[in-house]
């Protein structure tokens, strides 16, 4: 995969507005996907992969004349209509533009290349944090914070692609618009049996996202599925590379930007990032038996 882009240039704690805006905007871009792609049993249909080349998140290919897939570029902030090399076909740079005026872009641009009417409208999710963007407010301009955000999706999609490639039973490395986290889910029971049960097939997710309400910040995490019962907190294991254990209100080893960001230089923050996730799915796999 690729290499690291050094994190540090704007202080973790200073994303969060960056954050928001971006996450809005990811609803307008995946609701193509939504409306157009088929059809999947885990609603991939509206998830992202990141895209190097474009510096965005974008979905599937639709089918069309000129086949296109739905993007969201970081800085500055943009709807985007790609091609499969991650070039343009259709781009609206969304700084002074409404939330509202950006679907109303990607509508028309979409009908455009699809050379027909949509069958329905675009889905508009309302049940984000709240941002002015939600409200009728304009979108800014990008800078920093938006270049800061979109390295930590580059970095984490190579690592989490690294480790996808090496691990058996790991799905592709995927981003959902709702929670707008970067993953990897590494199924521990493939092939039937308890699998088929989504509430008792175990399994492990690895990955990144770039902040929620209860850390503002961005995260590296590592969560097991089921929950270990008879783990209590006074028994965790210690982490690498300053990684935390998290059990309030669910359980999994985090490791927070700011002791990732701390750990040196672009190679040195790597070998943290790599060595918390490779101990903390140990640890995972060991308390689910695998």
């Amino acid at each position: 995969m690729g290499g690291w882009e050094m994190l540090g240039a704007v202080p973790p704690g200073e994303l969060a507005a960056a954050r928001l805006e971006l996450h809005w905007a990811a609803q307008a871009a995946a609701a193509p996907g939504k409306l157009l792609l088929p059809s999947q049993p885990d609603f991939g249909q509206q998830s992202f992969a990141w895209d190097g080349r474009a510096r965005a998140l974008a979905q599937g290919e639709v089918e069309a004349a000129r086949p296109f897939r739905s993007a969201l570029v970081f800085d500055p902030p943009a709807l985007a209509l790609l091609d499969g090399e991650g070039a343009d076909l259709a781009r609206l740079p969304l700084s002074g533009h409404t939330l509202d005026e950006g679907y109303t872009w990607l509508e028309r641009a979409v009908e455009a290349l699809l050379g027909r009417a949509l069958p329905g409208p675009l889905e508009r999710p309302g049940e984000l944090p709240a941002h002015p963007v939600s409200e009728d407010g304009c979108f800014s301009s990008g800078g920093p914070a938006f270049a800061e955000l979109g390295r930590y999706y580059a970095d984490l999609d190579s690592l989490l692609g690294d480790l996808a490639a090496a691990t058996a039973g790991a799905s592709a490395v995927r981003c959902w618009p709702h929670h707008f986290d970067l993953a990897t889910l590494i199924s521990l029971d493939p092939g039937g049996g308890p699998a088929a049960d989504a509430e008792t097939a175990r399994s492990i997710g690895v990955g990144m996202t770039p902040g929620d309400a209860g850390r503002p910040a961005p995260y590296v995490y590592v969560t097991p599925w089921p929950y270990p019962a008879a783990i209590g907190r006074h028994e965790l294991p210690p982490l690498p590379a300053g990684g935390t254990w998290n059990t309030e209100g669910w359980l999994g080893a985090v490791l927070e930007a700011a002791a990732l960001v701390s750990a040196g230089p672009g190679p040195a923050q790597r070998d943290a990032a790599a060595s918390f996730v490779d101990a903390a799915v140990g640890f995972c796999r060991g308390w689910l038996g695998a």
